[in-house]
């Protein structure tokens, strides 16, 4: 591994410290790349989606499904808006290629 490679373990460590802004490069589903250049975690104070019924979600079980999704829920601190991306289609972090080693 060079210099320029960060592992996806150390990348998702990263990401969930509190207040740490990042930029991140990943493909999108329809395989175009996306960069972003000021992103963090959602934060908690974020509207919460409500399910089918119509009752709000509490945050650990919209958490719960994120991670069975294999997907982030993050913040673009630029447009201030959340946005979704899939874990095995991130590319790079920081500047960093992300090695995903499973």
């Amino acid at each position: 591994m060079d210099q320029r490679t960060i592992t996806l373990k150390t990348v998702l460590h990263e990401i969930q410290e509190a207040g740490t802004v990042f930029s991140l490069k990943f493909r999108k589903l329809d395989g175009s790349i996306s960069f972003k250049g000021q992103v963090k975690k959602n934060p908690s104070k974020a509207t919460v989606p409500a399910d089918k019924s119509g009752q709000k979600k509490d945050l650990h079980s919209i958490r719960r499904n994120m991670n069975q999704a294999g997907a982030l829920l993050l913040y673009d601190c630029e447009k201030r808006q959340t946005f979704e991306v899939k874990i095995e289609l991130l590319v790079a972090y920081n500047g960093y290629k992300i090695f995903h080693n499973y």
